[in-house]
């Protein structure tokens, strides 16, 4: 289940692109520039307990045709995470969210996966993790898209190398 299924009660796969009624209106004001130039479609997982945050960035990532899976609370993010029909190749979380689990929690986890590959994290402050996770400060939609753009980018010029987890899954 994804946060617009939980947000948004009532709705199937086919309204998703219509504004959520509980919501308002969803759909972005405006997208940030070089969203034209991103890289392959991939599966994108967004923790945040901000329904408006949460639902700007999937719209601007299914724009590029990406799979994105949406969770307003930890325990959700973290069942997404461990659902292997439909394994997440990117993590953007909150360092904070509500309920047991939080964003570092959903980082290990993911590492546990994907061992080369960074989450971008909402935190406290700015800075790169010891595992190559940039946490951004307080930020925007505009912020966390171009992060993605970023480390998504960045794992398509330099092939990342898939650790034990995502080589058996690609056999």
């Amino acid at each position: 289940m994804n946060s617009w299924d939980e947000d948004c009660p009532g709705a199937n796969a086919a309204s998703r692109s219509a504004p959520c009624p509980r919501l308002g209106r969803m759909s972005p004001r405006r997208a940030p520039k070089g969203i034209a130039s991103m890289a392959t479609p991939q599966r994108i997982l967004i923790a945040d307990d901000n329904p408006i945050m949460r639902e700007t960035l999937a719209q601007w990532l299914r724009a590029q045709a990406h799979d994105v899976i949406t969770a307003s609370r930890g325990e959700s993010a973290l069942a997404a995470l461990r659902d292997w029909s439909r394994p997440v190749g990117w993590l953007y979380t909150r360092a904070v969210l509500p309920g047991l689990v939080d964003g570092w929690i959903l980082a290990d986890q993911y590492h546990d996966l994907h061992e080369n590959r960074p989450v971008i994290l909402a935190g406290a402050e700015q800075r790169i993790s010891s595992r190559g996770d940039r946490v951004l400060m307080r930020p925007t939609p505009a912020a966390i898209f171009n992060a993605l753009r970023l480390v998504l980018t960045a794992a398509e010029t330099t092939s990342v190398t898939p650790n034990g987890a995502e080589a058996s899954r690609a056999a």
